[in-house]
């Protein structure tokens, strides 16, 4: 990763969005765009993480590897996403290995930094607040779809919540940010059954596939699965 200094997308961002422009000077002193080429790693789990990372564009790939080194992909972070709020709340170590899917641009801020426009802005404890409880919100969402959804209604449920570009007649266009191997992953099934899966939705005209990694979805099919 390659990194220079730069505090344009704090100012953006739902963490930093309601800091008048004095409280912000205790972050934009701090700040720093990094470049994360596809496939680099952003955080390995079990180090110190000393900075907060925003999500400028891109998207990092959030993965949890248990006792026998089997890895899972848990989450995937993508533009106005933050990263290590949790770690600077609890002062823990990384929980997570997290790396690049693609060509992604990355704003961070010092804890210290964050410390210190906290203590003279208390609107910055709401925010982050806020967005600690979100992400338990999220944490319990995720787990209730794992749990309670079959894969055909978890990956629907995937689809149509990645970004798309509309079309014509209620159709979009969407790109899947990892392989069919990693999204298999992160909604908790097999690339065997996942593939068999992409396959019904095919032949049932709810998506086409126009290239690898790329789809156009027909919104009205899909919202009635």
């Amino acid at each position: 990763m390659t990194a220079h200094g730069d505090d344009s997308g704090l100012a953006g961002s739902t963490l930093f969005a309601s800091l008048p422009p004095r409280c912000r000077a205790y972050l934009t002193d701090s700040s720093r765009t990094v470049e994360a080429r596809p496939g680099s790693t952003v955080q390995l789990a079990g180090e110190s993480v000393s900075r907060l990372t925003l999500i400028a564009s891109g998207a990092l790939h959030v993965i949890r590897e248990d006792r026998s080194g089997h890895q899972r992909h848990v989450r995937i972070l993508g533009p106005g996403r933050h990263l290590g709020l949790v770690e600077f709340a609890l002062g823990c170590s990384a929980r997570h290995s997290v790396v690049a899917a693609e060509a992604t641009t990355l704003i961070t801020v010092s804890h210290d930094a964050l410390r210190a426009a906290a203590a003279a802005c208390p609107v910055l404890n709401d925010s982050i607040s806020r967005a600690l409880a979100e992400k338990v919100v999220e944490c319990e969402q995720h787990l209730d779809w794992l749990t309670s959804e079959d894969v055909s209604t978890r990956l629907v449920a995937y689809l149509l919540s990645l970004p798309a570009t509309p079309g014509r007649d209620g159709r979009s266009h969407v790109r899947l940010p990892m392989s069919q191997s990693d999204l298999a992953s992160h909604l908790g099934t097999t690339p065997e059954t996942l593939s068999r899966r992409l396959h019904d939705l095919i032949d049932s005209g709810a998506i086409e596939r126009v290239a690898r990694r790329e789809f156009v979805l027909e919104n009205g099919r899909l919202t009635r699965y």
